[in-house]
């Protein structure tokens, strides 16, 4: 068939390559979140009039018809981690008719003409959809799956125009493997990293409620002890004495983490050994400071929704450093500290003048 044939084939089946392009990606968007598979994005195109135009006038290809363009229609899955793309493919290859004859695996398949072009490559017979023009039955379409890292390689190669292995000069070659390299590594890296700290998690579910071990205090280990009885019935108790109810979700994670340091206490061994020393004293400094803010902040008990899971924790911050033995001065010192790094970054004096009479506020109290 000659070339302008089939450019005029295609633009007779362009809307109908659109429809079917979009519910592919709908579909593989729902195949994905069926399984469980989390990815950070799916995406598609149909290809465009000079693209097509562009690949049919290759020296190096010959295409007697516009249905032996398998890419006509494009979908791209980008994952976030390495080990997903198997999950992804296994969700493709169970739910599509795969051409394994044009498709091809350049994650595993070293081609030494590229830099680090990686991805798998379906390419799939187009599914019947009752609801949209029917193509012939020819028609094929094609699914890159990569990573993200993958993916911006493939984008900044793309953008500098340089594929060929032969392109461009020796040392310049050098550059883009070491690059490459990088980026393999990154990926490995992020696998790795991600594992770590699912293994991290697992271990602070298991003992971060266990006042004899010792985790650092992070997001996740506030998490758990957030969940745990003892902080728990302080988080009750507080919710009772301001009339609000409790919430499932944690009391601001990172501002919390932050402020539990800042007052010294950097492990869950140091906060359980808090919460045995000051429990009465955390639900006394309730009223007082809230009686604090609404003059100095306009925050009131009845401006909030609900109280939050480790709500007590930021009392007991509090508690440790207004109930510590250290003289006045320092206290206000440390307290200053606290408000400078949390919430007046920029402005010493205002720290200052809230931790002074916040702390005149509960020690009257």
């Amino acid at each position: 068939m000659h070339k302008e044939q089939i450019l005029d084939e295609f633009l007779s089946a362009h809307d109908a390559l659109c429809a079917h392009g979009e519910a592919l990606r709908a579909r593989i968007e729902a195949l994905l979140a069926a399984r469980g598979i989390k990815v950070h994005l799916v995406s598609g195109r149909v290809k465009s009039l000079e693209s097509l135009r562009h690949k049919l006038s290759r020296p190096d290809r010959s295409y007697d018809a516009l249905w032996s363009v398998t890419d006509l229609v494009g979908l791209r899955i980008t994952t976030y981690f390495e080990d997903a793309i198997d999950e992804v493919a296994r969700a493709i290859e169970e739910a599509f008719a795969v051409d394994y004859n044009d498709s091809i695996d350049k994650l595993r398949f070293k081609d030494h003409g590229r830099f680090g072009y990686r991805s798998l490559h379906y390419v799939c017979a187009l599914p019947r959809d009752e609801a949209i023009a029917p193509l012939p039955p020819a028609a094929r379409f094609e699914i890159q799956v990569r990573t993200v890292v993958q993916h911006a390689w493939a984008e900044v190669e793309h953008d500098l125009g340089y594929k060929s292995h032969d392109a461009v000069p020796e040392r310049i070659r050098r550059r883009f493997s070491r690059v490459a390299s990088l980026l393999e590594i990154a990926d490995e890296e992020f696998v790795s990293i991600r594992r770590e700290l699912e293994s991290y998690q697992r271990a602070v579910a298991d003992g971060a409620l266990d006042a004899e071990r010792s985790f650092p205090l992070d997001a996740v280990s506030l998490h758990a002890v957030s969940h745990g009885g003892e902080v728990n019935a302080l988080d009750e108790a507080i919710a009772g004495i301001l009339g609000r109810g409790l919430s499932g979700e944690v009391f601001f994670p990172e501002y919390l983490v932050r402020m539990l340091k800042l007052s010294g206490l950097g492990t869950t061994r140091d906060l359980y050994a808090a919460l045995r020393r000051y429990r009465d004293d955390v639900t006394a400094m309730v009223r007082p400071y809230f009686e604090y803010t609404a003059t100095a902040w306009r925050l009131t008990a009845a401006s909030l929704d609900c109280v939050h899971r480790g709500y007590s924790l930021f009392f007991l911050s509090h508690v440790v450093i207004v109930r510590s033995p250290d003289l006045g001065l320092s206290k206000v010192s440390k307290l200053t500290q606290l408000y400078r790094e949390l919430d007046y970054p920029d402005d010493e004096r205002a720290a200052q003048r809230v931790a002074s009479e916040l702390l005149a506020a509960l020690t009257r109290a």
